[in-house]
């Protein structure tokens, strides 16, 4: 896939983090709280970005999973058509024409029912894996927070 116009990989190649932290840490270096770890803050709040960079890498990934198994899916059933268009060619009695019309037609749905299937799986272990990310880095930055709250005042 040379030019895959669903490649958003270039813009996290762009994204400096370093540069965001040295602003927020400018910014939250103008205001000093009592007791207040600026640098533990703003260590948390670099885990985060880095959780949210990875829950990006992961959505694209999913994502060009997702596109590459539609690919093959249709390229599966564009040969299944051609040897389905085939097959029926080479029948000339009306009746062997419609019983083989007919399990053509049941094998197509079954295909289609089992591929839904199966692309709807990896979208939900896509999503699973996105959100079990996420969270484990809510959970994470929650604790940083008590933590951070219990050493003022």
């Amino acid at each position: 896939m040379a030019n895959n116009p669903f490649d958003f990989s270039g813009l996290l190649k762009s994204y400096d983090p370093q540069a965001f932290f040295k602003q927020m840490q400018g910014g939250f270096s103008a205001y000093q709280l009592p007791n207040f770890d600026n640098k533990a803050f703003l260590d948390s709040q670099k885990k985060n970005m880095e959780a949210l960079v990875n829950a990006n890498q992961a959505a694209l990934a999913g994502t060009q999973e997702l596109l590459k198994a539609q690919s093959e899916m249709l390229q599966q059933a564009m040969a299944d058509a051609t040897e389905a268009a085939k097959s029926l060619a080479g029948s000339s009695n009306p009746k062997e024409l419609a019983e083989k019309q007919t399990d053509l037609l049941q094998a197509a749905v079954e295909k289609a029912l089992a591929n839904s299937t199966e692309l709807g799986e990896l979208v939900k272990n896509n999503q699973t894996e996105i959100s079990k990310m996420i969270n484990e880095r809510f959970v994470e930055s929650m604790k940083e927070i008590k933590e951070a709250i219990s050493k003022i005042g």
